[in-house]
C-alpha cells in the first residue's frame, strides 16, 4: 500500500542527500560530550573541537546496518507492535508542563494528572504505546520525576514503553527499571526519543541517553527540527537538509555505539509567526514537513516518525480540530510509522488536557481506519448479492450486511450522529462536557493490569530508594 502524500522524485531525493552530505562534511555538527568525541576518533571520523565532520561512506556505513523493520516487547505480549510495517503506531502527548481545564484555566501539571493519562492510555482502543513524559509534574523533583514516571507507565499499563532520555541517569534508571521487568535486555522492549538542537547540534544529555540505549540495542526516534525563520532558513527545503544532516549524524552515532541499533527516522519543522516571533504547531508548513519524514525514511530504508495531533488552540474548538486533523492525517496517509502528540496537546506543545485526549483518541481512531487498506476479496465484492437483488429490494436484512454491521463502519463514540430535535435535548450538547463525562467513566471503569507482587515490589523499592 503506498500511503504517500507527497512524492518526491528520485533526483529530488538525490539532491537532498547530497546537500545535506556537504553540511555535514563541510561545516560538521557539534557533539559537546567527550565519549561521543573519543568514539568518532577512534572510529576516524576528522575532529575540530566539538565539530564531527562525516563523509559520505560514514553515512552509509551507518544506514547499512539499521533495521527496516523491529519489533518492541510489551508486558502483554499480545501488545507488543512491530515498527516498520504498514501500520501507524500512536503515542500520546510529550513533556507539556502545563494542564488546561475544561474552564479554560491553566496550571501547572502534577504526578495526579500522569497516573491518570497512563490509565487513559491503557484502555485506549487506539493508542499503541506510553509516552515516557506525558507530562512534567510540577510536584516532582525534576532530577527524579522520570523515575516516577516509568513506574507509572511500567505498572498502571501493559503496552510497550518509552524510556526517558533527559538525562544520561535517566536513560540508565530506565535500562535498569526494564532489566527488573524483562531480565536481560536481549530485545527491544522500549523505544526513547532523542531530539538534537538547531542548527546542526546535539546537547550533551541527549547524546548521552542516545549512547546507553543504544549500547544495549534499544531502538531510538533520533528528530530533527527547524523553527523556519529563526534556528532554520524561512524556507522547506533550507530546513529539511538543515534537520536531514543533523538527524543523519545521530544515526551515525547510535551505530558505532551498536551496529543494527533500531531507529525511527524523525523530521519535522514548523514556521515562525512572524508577528510576533513565536512558534507555530499545526500550520500547513508544519503539516509539509510531517508528510516529508515519512518520504525520508523510505528513500533511506528506515521506519519513520511524524508529529501528532498538535495546535495553537487552547480549546476544543474549530481551530484545534481543524490543526490536529490535518497534522494526523497527513502523517497517517504519508506512511509514517510512529506518532508522537497524538493525543491531548494544546498550544505549541506546552498543555495537555483530558478533553482534547479523549477528541484526539477518537480522530485517532478514525484517521486508522482511513488509512486501513481495502480488501477487494470476492466476498467483499458481493457479486452474487447484487445479480440476486438486481434492481428491487434492500441490502438491510441480507446476511452479507448483518454479519458486518458492527464493524464494516467506522463508529465514533464522542462525535455525534444524531438530528437536531435530539441534539438540542442533549444533557451534554457540547464536545468538551462530552470527553470531561467520558473522562469520568473511564476512571470510574480502569483496571490495573496484573504484574506479579515480586516484580511490582522490585519496581516500587527501586523509584523510592531514590527519592
Amino acid at each position: 500500500m503506498n500511503r504517500a502524500i507527497i512524492n518526491f522524485d528520485r533526483a529530488t531525493l538525490d539532491k537532498i542527500h547530497q546537500y545535506s552530505l556537504d553540511l555535514l562534511a563541510d561545516i560538521g555538527i557539534q557533539f559537546p560530550n567527550q565519549d561521543a568525541l573519543d568514539l568518532f576518533s577512534r572510529s576516524g571520523f576528522r575532529i575540530n573541537g566539538n565539530t564531527v565532520y562525516f563523509s559520505h561512506d560514514n553515512i552509509q556505513k551507518a544506514l547499512d546496518t539499521v533495521p527496516e523493520t523491529f519489533t518492541i516487547q510489551a508486558r502483554d505480549a499480545k501488545k507488543q507492535i512491530t515498527i516498520g510495517n504498514e501500520k501507524y503506531h500512536v503515542a500520546p502527548g510529550y513533556g507539556p508542563p502545563f494542564i488546561i481545564e475544561p474552564s479554560g484555566e491553566k496550571r501547572h501539571a502534577l504526578l495526579a494528572d500522569a497516573l491518570r493519562f497512563y490509565k487513559l492510555v491503557q484502555d485506549s482502543e487506539y493508542l499503541d504505546f506510553c509516552s515516557s513524559l506525558v507530562v512534567q509534574p510540577h510536584d516532582v523533583p525534576v532530577e527524579c520525576a522520570h523515575r516516577e514516571l516509568l513506574l507509572a507507565s511500567l505498572t498502571l499499563t501493559d503496552k510497550p514503553i518509552m524510556g526517558s532520555s533527559v538525562s544520561r541517569q535517566a536513560a540508565l534508571d530506565s535500562i535498569q527499571m526494564a532489566q527488573i521487568v524483562w531480565g536481560c535486555l536481549d530485545r527491544p522492549v522500549m523505544i526513547s526519543l532523542i531530539n538534537s538542537l538547531a542548527p546542526l547540534q546535539f546537547a550533551s544529555e541527549m547524546i548521552e541517553a542516545l549512547m546507553v540505549f543504544a549500547s544495549h540495542g534499544q531502538p531510538l526516534i533520533v528528530h530533527s527540527a527547524c523553527t523556519l525563520g529563526t534556528s532554520g532558513p524561512i524556507t522547506i527545503p533550507g530546513s529539511l537538509v538543515i534537520s536531514n544532516a543533523t538527524t543523519l549524524s545521530g544515526i551515525c552515532l547510535a551505530q558505532l555505539v551498536k551496529p543494527g541499533t533500531p531507529i525511527v527516522y524523525g523530521l519535522g519543522g514548523s514556521p515562525t509567526d512572524m508577528r510576533t516571533g513565536g512558534y507555530v504547531n499545526g500550520s500547513p508548513e508544519d503539516v509539509k514537513h510531517t508528510a516529508i519524514s515519512p518520504v525520508m525514511g523510505r528513500y533511506y530504508g528506515i521506519p519513520s516518525r511524524s508529529q501528532g495531533a498538535l495546535t495553537e488552540s487552547f480549546s476544543l474548538d474549530y481551530q484545534a480540530g481543524m490543526e490536529s486533523a490535518m497534522m494526523l492525517t497527513a502523517a497517517a496517509l504519508s506512511g509514517a510509522h510512529v506518532g508522537l502528540h497524538a493525543c491531548g496537546t494544546y498550544g505549541s506543545m506546552l498543555s495537555m488536557s483530558f478533553e482534547k485526549f479523549i477528541a484526539d483518541e477518537e480522530l485517532c481512531g478514525a484517521v486508522k481506519r482511513v488509512a486501513q487498506p481495502l480488501s477487494f476479496s470476492a466476498d467483499n465484492f458481493a457479486m452474487d448479492l447484487i445479480r440476486s437483488i438486481s434492481t428491487s429490494g434492500s441490502y438491510l436484512v441480507q446476511e452479507h450486511t448483518l454479519k458486518r454491521c458492527r464493524s464494516e463502519f467506522f463508529l465514533p463514540k464522542l462525535n455525534i450522529r444524531t438530528t437536531y430535535e435530539d441534539w438540542k435535548q442533549q444533557e451534554c450538547g457540547d464536545m468538551t462536557t462530552r470527553a470531561s463525562r467520558c473522562v469520568e467513566d473511564r476512571m470510574a471503569a480502569y483496571q490495573k493490569p496484573p504484574m506479579e507482587s515480586s516484580i511490582a515490589s522490585k519496581l516500587l523499592s527501586y523509584v523510592e530508594s531514590r527519592r
